[in-house]
């Protein structure tokens, strides 16, 4: 008995997306899970079971010579067991869909039945999950490895998405997106935002804005909360704040080159050194989030407030990083970085940040 070829051609459209999958008579030829760059669809799979008819159909990469059943393939790319393989290639319900569906009929019918309560709030979209958690060979992990080694980015506390989700009458495109949660001090999820791997557009997505929060309520920070008069580095982006956090440096996102009075607030604790991009809508940025900052009682002191801008071979922190070590970064910062006194007229310290550091 072959693999069912209907199924099979509709599970690798959606682990692979429509473009990478073309189906060549009985043939289905896919861009190889086996090797991320490919472009070519040289992943050629037999649902049939190619000339000994194996009833568990068989794949050939023809970039790295790896073969198998297509069994295997969908427990590598799917990192499930043998059983829920053949289980979705047959078109029946993994074990796990059957542990929901009981689930759900006792919650129905559970009146004798106390179920756990379940937290309400901000959830992750639908098809993420913890990149870290995926096979090694699974293609969403290799896919995010590769985007996220190429910056030097770990991928500790790092979600892969690789579904959309309907969210009211909307569909939110998630599915490719590097998911960067956001928590608050006491570890619950607040907010997150989903960084695209192809060349989307829409290079960021957070939550829709009917949740009624959005990115000015929210401060990202790369690592746990810190005590207050800790002092605290604030990027634009969580990438440069993971960046930073990489180069031993206590360090935050914004979202962006604007800052709300909320946010404000919420890092107004601490000690705060200004870390944006070194354009021209970073330095304003940066002077604007400075006039914000020093409106604050708790910012009002001695270094209380600082600045620093990448060298000027470099827009951003990320950049900077993937050129040199973490501790190159951290003594550049060191080194660099300027005070601001908040009783410096807002002119002159706009005037000192557009010709700051060559």
């Amino acid at each position: 008995m072959a693999i069912n070829s209907e199924n099979f051609i509709s599970w690798a459209k959606s682990r692979f997306g429509e473009e990478s999958v073309l189906v060549k008579g009985k043939e289905v030829r896919i861009n190889s899970f086996f090797s991320p760059d490919d472009t070519g669809h040289h992943l050629w799979c037999s649902p049939s079971g190619g000339k000994k008819n194996h009833k568990f159909g068989v794949y050939h990469c023809w970039k790295t010579n790896q073969k198998g059943s297509l069994v295997k393939l969908v427990q590598e790319v799917d990192s499930v067991d043998r059983s829920d393989a053949i289980n979705i290639l047959d078109g029946r319900k993994t074990i796990g869909e059957i542990e929901k569906e009981i689930e759900a009929m006792l919650f129905v019918a559970g009146d004798e039945i106390d179920l756990p309560e379940k937290k309400t709030g901000l959830s992750l979209p639908n098809g993420c999950s913890l990149i870290s958690d995926l096979g090694t060979n699974n293609w969403w992990r290799k896919k995010s490895e590769d985007y996220l080694k190429n910056r030097k980015i770990p991928i500790d506390g790092l979600y892969i998405c690789n579904e959309d989700t309907t969210m009211g009458d909307r569909v939110m495109r998630y599915k490719g997106r590097i998911v960067i949660p956001y928590y608050d001090r006491d570890g619950n999820l607040i907010y997150f935002n989903g960084r695209h791997l192809g060349q989307s557009k829409c290079k960021y997505l957070g939550p829709p804005k009917e949740i009624g929060i959005g990115k000015e309520d929210v401060v990202f920070m790369a690592g746990d909360w810190l005590p207050n008069g800790s002092t605290l580095y604030v990027c634009e982006g969580e990438f440069n704040a993971i960046s930073l956090k990489r180069c031993e440096l206590n360090a935050a996102a914004c979202g962006g080159k604007n800052m709300s009075e909320k946010q404000a607030m919420l890092i107004g604790v601490y000690k705060i050194v200004l870390c944006l991009d070194r354009d021209k809508a970073g330095k304003q940025g940066t002077t604007k989030m400075a006039s914000i900052l020093s409106a604050l009682e708790s910012v009002q002191g001695q270094d209380r407030l600082n600045f620093i801008f990448p060298p000027s071979k470099y827009n951003d922190w990320n950049e900077m990083l993937i050129d040199n070590s973490p501790a190159i970064v951290y003594h550049y910062i060191m080194k660099n970085q300027q005070s601001l006194d908040p009783a410096t007229p807002y002119s002159t310290r706009a005037s000192l940040m557009s010709h700051s550091i060559n």
